[in-house]
């Protein structure tokens, strides 16, 4: 049994600030605790992810689950029921949506305008060439939750799973999510491949293969292919390991910036900010 998780979460709340940024002297940071973490989601990218999540959890089927990292439901090989990785590997609800808003901030951030979500309007992504990616796609509820949120951008999520791979592209599809795309691969030779084709980044998910060197070989590799874009890691109090990697990043300067919540761990790789470790509330 896990115990660190309970531990660090407590360890957190005692060295935490609010999300009304009292304090926070950077006008960006202060923007985004205000209008993108303490914001409200798009109710139509709420309803998607709701019904793909009660969809998934009523679903019976058993798939052979193969190629998942330390932390993951399974044993790599081991067949489980769609409904139970929905229960125990998904995106939580609250943590999807507020992906979903930080896409929409990122976006809009990297025009050079300032940071308010609300009065984004349509099309205000045609100027940001980079892709959105996402290291572990799971059943597709935050790749959808992302693709929602920024229609006209590329979202590339990538699966190890074949299984996985092949219900996540339905999901997508279904729920009408044409901006995504599922790679079926390790997530180290998909970066690969995306480097090799020239890909840019702007906004990246890593949600899987939970092992601090993995976490940070894949941060390295993506910050390699983007001047400014913005890193999100999940589940960096799952384990010491990962959260002494998380904190290697941010002593190494990886970005002027980054933020900590209960779960994730956001690295803002972004000009003319002002530097800033922030852990918040969330």
């Amino acid at each position: 049994m896990n115990l660190y998780p309970p531990v660090a979460y407590f360890r957190h709340l005692l060295t935490a600030g609010s999300t009304a940024g009292h304090g926070v002297h950077s006008p960006y940071a202060f923007d985004f605790l205000t209008t993108v973490v303490s914001g409200k989601t798009d109710g139509n990218i709420m309803k998607h992810i709701r019904d793909l999540r009660r969809e998934m959890l009523s679903d019976t089927r058993r798939v052979r689950v193969t190629d998942l990292g330390a932390g993951s439901v399974t044993r790599a090989g081991e067949e489980r029921c769609v409904a139970k990785i929905a229960r125990t590997a998904a995106l939580p609800k609250r943590e999807a949506e507020l992906l979903a808003r930080m896409v929409q901030g990122a976006g809009y951030r990297v025009q050079g305008k300032q940071l308010r979500v609300q009065s984004m309007e349509h099309g205000a992504w045609s100027m940001e060439k980079g892709i959105i990616l996402e290291l572990g796609t799971s059943l597709g509820i935050s790749a959808l939750a992302m693709a929602l949120a920024a229609p006209e951008r590329k979202v590339m999520t990538v699966e190890g799973c074949p299984a996985l791979a092949e219900i996540a592209r339905g999901n997508l599809i279904r729920h009408g999510a044409s901006n995504a795309v599922v790679m079926n691969m390790e997530f180290a030779t998909a970066l690969d491949r995306l480097k090799k084709e020239g890909q840019r980044i702007s906004f990246a998910f890593i949600d899987g293969n939970h092992r601090g060197p993995a976490m940070t070989e894949y941060v390295r590799k993506i910050a390699e292919m983007g001047e400014e874009m913005i890193i999100v890691l999940d589940d960096i109090h799952l384990t010491k390991e990962m959260y002494l990697a998380w904190q290697s990043l941010v002593a190494s300067g990886v970005a002027p910036a980054t933020m900590e919540t209960l779960r994730l761990g956001i690295i803002f790789r972004l000009r003319s900010l002002t530097p800033g470790r922030y852990r918040i509330r969330y």
